[in-house]
C-alpha cells in the first residue's frame, strides 16, 4: 500500500467516524426530545411547552460543525489535500477554456460578436480616441498661438 493511499484511507477513516459521531450525537439529542419520546400522539407535551425545530436543527448543526471542524482541519494539513486542490484549480482552469472556446464558436455560427471580438473593436476605439484627443491638444495648441500674434 502506498503512502499516498494509506493518507486517503485515514482521511476516509477519520471522515467516517467524525460523521458516525455527529448523526450519532444528533439522534440521541431529537430521542430525548419530549415531543418524540413522551408524546407519540403529535400533541403538545402537558407542561406547554411548544416544539421549536430550530433549536433543534441549531444545536445539529453545532454538534456537525464540532466533529467535522476538527476532521476537516487536520486534512487541511496534509500534502494529499494540497494535491487535490492544486488538481481541482487545474481542472476548474481547463474547464474555463473549454467553455469559452465553445462560447465563441458558438457565437461566431450565430454571426455574433465574441469577448474577444469586442475586446479588439474597444481597443482600436481608444487608440483613435487617444489621436483625436492628441489632434484637439495641436489645434488648441495652434489657435493659441494664432491668438498671440
Amino acid at each position: 500500500m502506498t503512502k499516498r493511499t494509506t493518507e486517503t484511507a485515514d482521511f476516509y477513516k477519520k471522515f467516517y467516524k467524525a460523521w458516525e459521531n455527529a448523526l450519532g450525537e444528533a439522534f440521541d439529542m431529537w430521542a430525548k426530545s419530549p415531543f418524540l419520546s413522551k408524546n407519540k400522539t403529535g400533541s403538545e407535551p402537558a407542561d406547554g411547552t411548544k416544539f421549536d425545530p430550530n433549536t433543534y436543527y441549531k444545536r445539529f448543526y453545532e454538534v456537525w460543525e464540532k466533529y467535522f471542524s476538527e476532521t476537516l482541519e487536520a486534512w487541511e494539513k496534509t500534502p494529499l489535500f494540497s494535491q487535490a486542490v492544486g488538481k481541482a484549480v487545474e481542472r476548474s482552469s481547463e474547464l474555463k477554456k473549454t467553455v469559452d472556446d465553445i462560447m465563441e464558436r458558438t457565437l461566431r455560427n450565430m454571426n455574433l460578436p465574441s469577448k474577444n471580438d469586442i475586446d479588439r473593436a474597444l481597443a482600436a476605439i481608444n487608440k483613435i480616441e487617444e489621436k483625436v484627443n492628441d489632434l484637439i491638444d495641436k489645434v488648441d495648441e495652434i489657435a493659441a498661438s494664432m491668438e498671440k500674434k
